[in-house]
């Protein structure tokens, strides 16, 4: 008998390992043992003891000859170890036939119809085959999606600096959520690629191929198993195996990146000479995007990678179109419904058959997108795709990712070195450490988000409300000091890591959970009035040092716009309404204000109104409309005249409509707050 090769574990389309021909039809157990598992050696039929590598397909007729054939042997290139394809194609076909694929259902919970079988696996006397067959189902490339797919290779293979621009987000202080050895393969993979074609021959038709062969394989799910290495996992999604997942990954990193780089930059000004060509090339990346993820939607392969790519192409939308965009809002509910089919939001969906590395790394998936969600929804006053109550909520661990990467005795120490609330001791400011943190408050955003937007009964809100200010003030304390900016973040040192963008980000979103609960308490029970106003003076201030001390390298300012309208304007517009009743009534008044310190960091503010968004930001409309009505406001505080209710109805009167992200009664920035006697104009309606 020929020597069988010994090749790790194969596994099915629903991640289960892969059984041997004989208990696959016999459905009995098998015991996965390689190259003959232990059944076949009991019953002494190893010869027919085989795995085939695709048991549910059949035969394909011989006059159906592929669109996509290798030219020569897959070579790598000398700086990567990543293979490249070098393909060409039958010019007469436009159009071509991708292989059948199973259409998996994905994740399946406890309701689903199958769960009472899948719970009682163990009990049954034989082996269930999960697999999935459509029959004839084949997904057909037309020529509108090659033109297109050809189109965007030609964009990338233009683009040069598409790999410096990945580095360059890195390298900032930004909080990137796709592992770097992930982008540093499929820029290799990308290169590599590239670097094969034959410029001499006819480069349209290698570009077609390879469309097909990125096309081919994004219709086939990732194959994971246990055992697998990060090596082995890269290479599943990179080289003759790249997917549209791994491009649009890159594009929307390189995109993003784009948005923070100055127009200054050498390798930007070498990319793009003009202004005109700089948007352009933006507009271009943010199109790119798209259509990566349009080509997934075709293929519905459900997977990491499709979450790490609609992720960051949320945070493209939002840059590019403004974060109130429906462009961004409509992908928010393409990464949620990702995370519910691929099983993300339970911890232990998919962890029998995956190994450590990847079981992080998904978790910091689902961490990431829970983060958007709730951030965006809060920013639009809209209930949250993913909702708490549905999900295992236990952060990925803090943990250096090349430690991770390399697995063995590092990581076991890694890991039993961690404190008690999951975080590294030594000190280090860790990609994952933000990412955690942000997760945690997260969880709090969302139970305030239930109680702002939701139909919570007023009897008890007070109680409620308090319980949770406690519970993300206790997860606050827990995280280490060096990444808070409560703890050191006042001091002058900049070198430290808690004066840093990240830290301040993060505290003010802490203090943003607070603030809306404290708006519902005032809004519903007339008290805390008091707490209300400390917390917006500290989070307006904080918004004016994160502008303040923006670096001349860095252009964030599409990044700041949106802290402004995010973080400034609702805590700006409690002070400038409760100074304008109080310049409008004779005290005494219940809520004592630093008039002075108020008024000076509202014009600092409506200063950076004014500067921060530019013509070609998404977010400029919205900031000039906050600038207008908040100027008017502090103009008559600073001077007050006689003006009748119909013009101070028209100075309010669009407060109201944008600020109505974050609390379901509106604003009601009216003369009704005039008239009121406590003191305190946001009390009532």
């Amino acid at each position: 008998m020929a020597e069988r090769p010994t090749r790790g574990p194969a596994v099915r389309r629903n991640g289960t390992l892969q059984s041997c021909e004989p208990c696959r039809k016999a459905k009995l157990r098998c015991d996965h043992a390689r190259p003959v598992c232990g059944r076949c050696t009991t019953k002494k039929i190893t010869a027919k003891c085989f795995y085939h590598p695709a048991p549910m397909t059949k035969g394909v007729a011989s006059n159906r000859t592929s669109p996509i054939k290798a030219s020569r042997g897959l070579t790598s290139q000398p700086r990567s170890n990543i293979s490249s394809p070098s393909l060409t194609m039958e010019s007469s076909r436009l159009g071509a036939n991708l292989e059948p694929t199973p259409e998996l259902p994905g994740y399946l919970g406890a309701t689903s119809y199958s769960a009472i079988l899948t719970e009682h696996r163990s009990d049954l006397p034989f082996e269930m085959d999960n697999s999935t067959v459509t029959g004839t189902s084949v997904r057909a490339l037309d020529s509108d999606r090659l033109r297109a797919g050809v189109e965007l290779l030609k964009l990338i293979y233009d683009f040069p600096i598409y790999d410096v621009l990945v580095r360059k987000l890195y390298s900032k202080k930004a909080i990137v959520v796709v592992p770097m050895v992930i982008t540093d393969a499929i820029v290799e993979s990308i290169r590599s690629a590239f670097d094969n074609l034959d410029i001499g021959s006819d480069i349209e038709a290698q570009f077609q191929a390879l469309v097909y062969q990125i096309s081919h394989n994004t219709s086939r799910p990732l194959t994971i198993h246990r055992s697998m290495t990060v090596h082995e996992y890269c290479a599943s999604f990179t080289g003759t195996s790249l997917r549209w997942e791994s491009l649009g990954i890159v594009l929307s990193i390189s995109g993003i990146s784009l948005m923070s780089t100055s127009d200054n930059d050498p390798d930007l000004v070498q990319a793009a000479p003009s202004s005109e060509a700089r948007a352009r090339l933006r507009a271009q990346i943010v199109e790119a995007s798209s259509i990566c993820l349009n080509f997934c939607d075709q293929a519905s392969s459900i997977n990491e990678l499709l979450g790490f790519a609609q992720y960051n192409d949320i945070m493209l939308k939002t840059q590019h179109f403004g974060d109130t965009s429906y462009q961004a809002w409509r992908r928010l509910g393409d990464l949620s419904a990702t995370v519910y089919a691929a099983g993300f939001h339970q911890e232990n969906s998919q962890a029998d058959d995956c190994p450590f590395f990847l079981q992080q790394w998904r978790k910091i998936c689902f961490a990431s997108a829970f983060y958007a969600d709730k951030a965006i929804a809060t920013f639009v006053g809209r209930p949250p795709f993913i909702n708490y109550r549905y999900c295992s909520l236990t952060p990925p661990m803090d943990l250096y990712e090349d430690i991770l990467v390399a697995g063995g005795d590092d990581l076991t120490n890694a890991i039993s070195s961690l404190n008690m609330e999951g975080w590294n001791t030594q000190r280090q400011n860790y990609r994952t450490s933000m990412i955690r943190l942000r997760f945690i408050f997260s969880v709090y955003r969302d139970q305030a988000l239930e109680i702002a937007l939701g139909t919570c009964e007023d009897w008890d809100l007070v109680q409620k409300s308090n319980q949770i200010i406690e519970k993300a003030r206790a997860a606050l304390e827990a995280a280490p000091a060096f990444i808070r900016y409560d703890a050191h973040g006042q001091n002058e040192d900049t070198e430290s890591y808690a004066s840093s963008f990240p830290s301040l980000h993060m505290y003010l979103d802490y203090l943003y959970t607070i603030f809306l609960l404290q708006r519902v308490l005032v809004k519903r029970t007339n008290t805390g009035q008091d707490a209300l106003i400390h917390t917006s003076r500290e989070a307006l201030s904080i918004v004016i040092r994160i502008v303040s001390e923006c670096e001349a390298s860095t252009d964030l300012n599409r990044h700041y716009s949106w802290l402004i309208l995010y973080y400034g304007v609702p805590s700006a517009s409690v002070l400038t309404l409760e100074l304008l009743h109080q310049t409008q009534e004779i005290g005494p008044h219940s809520v004592m204000l630093p008039r002075a310190e108020i008024i000076r960091n509202l014009s600092v503010f409506l200063s950076c109104l004014s500067w921060v968004p530019r013509p070609t930001y998404g977010n400029y409309q919205t900031c000039k409309e906050a600038e207008k009505k908040l100027s008017h406001i502090l103009d008559q505080i600073i001077d007050p005249q006689p003006i009748q209710r119909d013009v101070f109805n028209d100075v309010t009167s669009g407060l109201d409509s944008f600020l109505d992200w974050y609390n379901p009664s509106n604003w009601d920035f009216n003369t009704d707050f005039l008239s009121s006697t406590d003191g305190f104009g946001l009390a009532r309606n």
